[in-house]
């Protein structure tokens, strides 16, 4: 193993683990917050992986959340239009970035995770997680990525979790 390889998997590690937190924070913006540090990781992980597609999607995905945490900050309600506007240049730097079949899955991941901050509910945030997650877990498989295929693995697991911790306080307050 050459030292690139190492540095991948360790920079890879920290944003799992930061994205694993983030999914047990109590508010949007805390999850968000921590899901901006995440992405910061995840780009220069899969960069160092040569997964193209999915340093990009990272990326973008980075540019889609602080801007979304920037309008959440301000109470603005443009962030649903601004981030509609930000998936089709996901899809076509994503699709200009085509490495094979695989690529699909973090341009999937992305869109939802995108997506997944227009809504106020944080469950929903979590639920999407859960897809990504998955989505990411493909792709980790298909380009080595060992460390993120176990994080992934935790991450889906934490997601999961506090999912389905946070469906059971909802139903205990009905």
């Amino acid at each position: 193993m050459n030292f690139t390889f190492i540095l991948s998997q360790i920079i890879g590690a920290a944003g799992y683990a930061t994205l694993s937190v983030s999914y047990f924070k109590k508010n949007k913006k805390d999850i968000l917050l921590i899901q901006i540090i995440s992405y910061i990781f995840f780009t220069l992980h899969y960069y160092l992986l040569g997964g193209k597609t999915g340093a990009i999607c990272n990326l973008l995905g980075l540019i889609a959340f602080i801007i979304i945490y920037i309008f959440d900050k301000k109470n603005t309600k443009n962030k649903k239009i601004l981030t509609i506007c930000i998936i089709p240049f996901l899809v076509i730097i994503a699709l200009i970035t085509y490495q094979d079949v695989f690529s699909i899955f973090p341009i999937i991941a992305s869109i939802f995770a995108i997506l997944s901050f227009i809504s106020d509910d944080e469950n929903k945030i979590r639920g999407i997680g859960i897809i990504a997650a998955i989505c990411w877990l493909i792709y980790a498989i298909v380009y080595k990525s060992y460390v993120a295929i176990a994080f992934e693995i935790i991450a889906l697991s934490a997601t999961v979790i506090a999912f389905f911790k946070n469906i059971n306080k909802r139903n205990k307050t009905l």
